[in-house]
């Protein structure tokens, strides 16, 4: 049997999916966490298409940072109340739902350090928006739940790479996706009705409340190492510079849900999605110093230098060898606390009026901590896209136009520096 997908390209993106059975259905999606990295583009998305989206509930807690041109309705509901409660605001004010797309999410203080407050946060978020929809009466034709690649425990240690969809479950550390999805299939179950799950690396994107958001923390470090005269440093070794390390740009994250929950034959699936090309820090170092007009350092060689940190879970999530190790010549943490990088940082907000909130600077650990755990680590994050490619998903960002991309908006923002991207980029390779 042969099969046709039509596809388009535009900007940065490349293969993008057509519709043409949905085309004039005018349906109505609910978009949870709308205020977020993900729920922010997921809402440009479907935004971009008012023929195929009749009607967008964008669901927060707080009012929304910036209003999106369209059939828009925005409702500030907070998930952590009672379904009643929450069932009571669908009831006055949301027509119909075709489709669910919940992108919510709850970061307590730190990077996923509390894993009882992360699960019990996030479990409650959906099964309470859950239970709500039920009370409403409002049972979506589908609904997606984005989890992601910690799916597959990367952030506890190596795991089998590629990581494919079909992996077994990581039992040897607490992972609030996995509660999650069974609440989805279950209720699922109940109410008749399909889902799917979709699993991005890191997001890249550009919110106001970015704190999980590695674009911001790496144009942050830039601009500053900029102001202060000094290069892009390498702090991870050589393994960390090369290992493959695959990105996520929100918006395609959007386009690859509308897309799943489109497709017939993606029913009842957990998806990953990736920006569909290779991407090594290596490759990126030289790139980000070309944009900020700055020198970089390579990995340091002296051994000496460096300090391993051991990862505490034994075997790692591939489930054999010895627990995860990667060595460090310094941290983006300590980086981010000396003097001298603080007051850089308020002579730039003074020079350029930017004013973001929260201050960077106030999330440390959050921000600049990120950097820490993806720049250092040495083992591979290798998202295979071979099931979604398997039902025609085309689409596809380099990673290195994704970051760029994202800079631009930041910039917009008034969240870092002006940046602008420039002309023709003049990489230059270390030893060439």
């Amino acid at each position: 049997m042969v099969k046709t997908h039509s596809i388009f390209s535009k900007e940065e993106f490349y293969g993008l999916p057509t519709f043409p059975d949905a085309e004039g259905k005018k349906y109505s999606a609910i978009v949870t966490g709308a205020n977020g990295i993900t729920g922010s583009h997921m809402i440009r998305v479907l935004a971009e298409a008012p023929e195929r989206w009749g009607t967008i509930y964008a669901l927060s807690r707080r009012p929304p940072t910036s209003l999106i041109d369209g059939n828009i309705k925005y409702l500030s509901v907070d998930f952590l109340e009672k379904p009643e409660e929450i069932a009571k605001t669908l009831q006055e004010h949301v027509l119909e739902v075709d489709y669910a797309f919940f992108t919510s999410y709850i970061q307590p203080p730190g990077v996923w350090s509390d894993t009882d407050e992360l699960e019990r946060l996030n479990t409650l978020l959906l099964s309470n928006f859950l239970s709500a929809l039920t009370l409403a009466q409002q049972i979506p034709k589908r609904v997606l739940l984005q989890t992601g690649a910690k799916n597959y425990g990367l952030h506890i240690g190596p795991a089998i790479n590629p990581q494919e969809e079909s992996n077994p479950r990581v039992t040897s550390a607490p992972n609030f996706y996995y509660p999650q999805e069974d609440i989805l299939w279950k209720w699922c179950r109940e109410n008749n009705t399909e889902w799917n799950v979709t699993r991005p690396a890191f997001i890249i994107g550009a919110v106001r409340d970015a704190a999980i958001n590695i674009a911001y923390a790496f144009a942050l470090y830039a601009a500053i190492q900029k102001e202060l005269g000094a290069p892009l440093e390498f702090l991870g070794d050589l393994a960390a510079w090369d290992v493959e390390k695959h990105q996520s740009n929100a918006l395609l994250i959007g386009y690859h849900a509308e897309w799943a929950v489109l497709t017939p034959s993606a029913r009842n699936q957990a998806l990953n999605i990736a920006d569909g090309g290779v991407f090594t820090y290596g490759q990126f170092w030289p790139v980000l110093a070309a944009l900020y007009g700055i020198p970089y350092n390579v990995p340091e060689s002296d051994d000496a230098k460096y300090k391993t940190i051991e990862m505490p879970i034994s075997p790692p999530p591939r489930g054999f060898g010895p627990a995860g190790k990667f060595r460090t010549a310094g941290s983006y943490v300590d980086w981010a606390n000396k003097p001298e990088v603080k007051q850089a940082w308020e002579t730039l907000k003074a020079r350029h009026n930017i004013a973001p909130k929260p201050d960077p600077f106030d999330k440390i650990p959050e921000i600049f901590g990120l950097l820490d755990i993806d720049v250092l680590g040495c083992w591979g994050r290798s998202l295979s896209m071979n099931k979604s490619r398997k039902q025609g998903w085309n689409g596809y960002i380099e990673s290195c136009d994704s970051f760029i991309k994202t800079f631009e908006e930041l910039s917009a923002l008034k969240m870092i520096p002006p940046f602008k991207r420039p002309e023709k980029i003049e990489v230059k390779h270390h030893g060439y």
